[in-house]
């Protein structure tokens, strides 16, 4: 389960940076860093509390956008253990959304259980492709036609969402898991007024139209009717995202922004 969670967190945290549909204003590089709580919890997760941060870095070159993720996650159980995560992913993605390079490193308790690492491509824009591993070494996996990467699928879902849409399902590779590529249904739509001017009081910057959205993810080879989790957010239209909820079914988690830091923009 742990290395489930911070699979979200890190698909989470890719979609905070970069969900603006094109050519509605320019992204915006950014470091945020996210406080995370226990919103809710079933008698059967035995989980109680949960505290953790997110260190998120989104920065931009004239190719693509890089996005390097800390987090540090503790679960507290009703027996009184303690689980510590560790997890740290960083990703770049090209411009043109056919390229991808990824590498994630999952620790618990100060051993490390899991790394991924490899790249990732599309024949085309809706066409097949390749993910290839170098950890675990040797292993490819099959893109199914239609795959998008993380960049590509959220300006895909804003788009809609900015020209009045309201659903949307696409596959999705992130690499943060050998569970993908992932279906991913989302539904969404306009914020009010009230809901992007909180936007703006916390993120300390200029008013700006925003949407919410919630998205389920689904393992593209699994036939399970329930997704392995789901979560929802507010994002403003130059890509930085707050009330953000991650539901695993038998508990949910809370992940609510702190500080940004606006980075230099590239001179291409």
């Amino acid at each position: 389960m742990i290395s489930r969670l911070l699979a979200s967190v890190m698909t989470l945290a890719v979609l905070a940076v970069v969900a603006v549909p094109a050519g509605a204003v320019d992204l915006v590089p950014h470091r945020a860093l996210y406080r995370m709580t226990l919103l809710s919890a079933g008698s059967g997760s035995g989980v109680v509390a949960a505290t953790g941060a997110m260190d998120y870095r989104f920065a931009r070159d004239c190719d693509g956008w890089t996005v390097e993720n800390r987090t540090l996650l503790k679960l507290i159980y009703g027996g009184g253990e303690e689980t510590r995560t560790a997890w740290t992913f960083v990703s770049w993605e090209s411009v043109d959304g056919l390229g991808y390079r990824f590498g994630t490193r999952y620790e618990q308790d100060g051993a490390t259980v899991e790394k991924l690492s490899g790249t990732a491509t599309l024949e085309a824009p809706g066409g097949t492709g390749a993910a290839r591993f170098a950890s675990p070494e040797d292993q490819e996996m099959r893109l199914p036609a239609g795959t998008q990467f993380p960049t590509s699928h959220m300006r895909s879902v804003l788009d809609a969402a900015a020209g009045g849409g309201s659903t949307m399902n696409r596959v999705v590779f992130d690499g943060a898991t050998l569970d993908n590529p992932y279906k991913v249904s989302a539904v969404f739509g306009q914020l009010k007024d009230e809901a992007e001017r909180e936007l703006a009081e916390t993120t300390k910057l200029p008013t700006v139209p925003g949407w919410w959205l919630r998205m389920a993810f689904f393992p593209y080879a699994s036939n399970e009717a329930l997704p392995e989790f789901e979560l929802s957010a507010h994002y403003r239209q130059d890509g930085i995202a707050d009330h953000i909820i991650q539901d695993f079914g038998d508990f949910a988690l809370q992940v609510r922004l702190g500080e940004v830091e606006v980075l230099p923009a590239p001179d291409c």
